[in-house]
């Protein structure tokens, strides 16, 4: 069968010199096209370079060209839908933890559970030994020996009071009890331990109920501590106070729960006036000798100066004295150094 003949004007072709390998007629699948040249410019196209007669040579030229260099971009297309979404990516490492924020408010207190079963009671203890026989009487034991709250030896007093009440004191290292008290008139009348804000300008009034001039030589104002019964203060008085006269001391006293304060007689030893206050102190050691500071019926440790009103412990009324502290002090609210007390809330 022949192919058919073509006629190229100028072209230059490329002969090779052996067709082994070859195939397919036209545009192969290599892109080659096969032809027949007899003479000089005719060419015919066959499908195998077996095709060609004798007489003719083969030929074969490829059908495309080299890739030339590529032309400028078109333009954009339109976005294509989304595609499907890929599988998530492995976690990433946790970033470095934030700051603390700021402490919130303490809840509400939650109510208090049920209280536990109590446990079961322990055994009985041995009974002690049997201690001696007392005494028979209360003025046996007048001077027998006794111990005193810091452990001190000493003796047992037995005394009564103004207000015919039996009182029992360990006298220390067995001495008499002090003598009582001359009649003087001299009696702690006010007393200023505690001030609004910072303790300062406190004070204790001495006052003279008789009616003559008292003469304060050799008599002492001491202040006591309740925690241990020891003088911790005094100021040694001196000259005189007019019938019915005030007298104001400089001195600061304690807070009290317990403390107290005594009027004494350094020559004979006599408690002229005593006050124990937010508590009581029947133990009392100024200059070697023991002194009961309450007087009768303690003055409850309610009634006390005050911290947060200006006033002052005071004899209501002015001077009263029956020897019962719960009856003759309040506190007031009107402060009177040097003059008669005044009872206000």
């Amino acid at each position: 069968m022949h192919g058919k003949a073509i006629v190229v004007a100028g072209l230059v072709v490329a002969s090779l010199a052996t067709t082994t390998g070859l195939a397919g007629a036209g545009a192969r699948a290599d892109g080659a096209i096969v032809a027949c040249q007899k003479g000089k410019g005719f060419l015919r196209v066959v499908k195998e370079a077996s095709g060609c007669r004798k007489n003719e040579r083969v030929i074969t030229w490829n059908e495309r060209g080299a890739a030339g260099p590529p032309g400028p971009a078109g333009p954009a297309g339109a976005e294509g839908p989304a595609g499907a979404r890929g599988a998530t990516g492995p976690a990433g490492p946790a970033g470095t933890a934030g700051a603390a924020g700021p402490k919130g408010d303490t809840g509400a207190q939650g109510p208090a559970g049920p209280a536990g079963a109590a446990g079961a009671q322990g055994p009985q203890g041995p009974a002690g030994p049997q201690g001696p026989a007392g005494s028979a009487s209360l003025a046996a034991l007048d001077g027998s020996a006794c111990t005193r709250a810091d452990g001190a030896a000493g003796t047992v007093d037995v005394g009564v009071s103004a207000a015919n009440l039996i009182e029992l004191r360990c006298v220390a290292g067995g001495n008499p009890p002090p003598p009582p008290p001359p009649a003087s008139g001299l009696v702690i009348n006010e007393i200023d331990y505690d001030q609004v804000g910072a303790d300062s300008g406190g004070f204790v009034e001495i006052a003279n109920r008789g009616s003559t001039a008292a003469t304060l030589d050799g008599i002492a104002l001491v202040l006591v501590n309740g925690g241990d019964g020891t003088e911790y203060a005094r100021a040694a008085l001196t000259g005189t106070i007019a019938a019915g006269g005030y007298l104001k001391v400089d001195i600061e006293a304690q807070n009290g729960a317990p403390d107290g304060v005594a009027l004494i007689d350094t020559a004979s030893k006599a408690l002229l006036d005593a006050l124990s206050y937010e508590g009581e102190i029947a133990a009392a050691t100024i200059d070697a000798q023991a002194y009961d500071l309450v007087e009768g019926a303690a003055l409850d440790a309610a009634i006390a100066d005050s911290n947060t009103v200006d006033g002052s412990l005071s004899r209501i009324p002015d001077k009263a004295d029956t020897n019962d502290a719960a009856s003759d002090w309040e506190f007031t609210s009107t402060k009177t150094p040097g003059a008669a007390n005044v009872a206000s809330p």
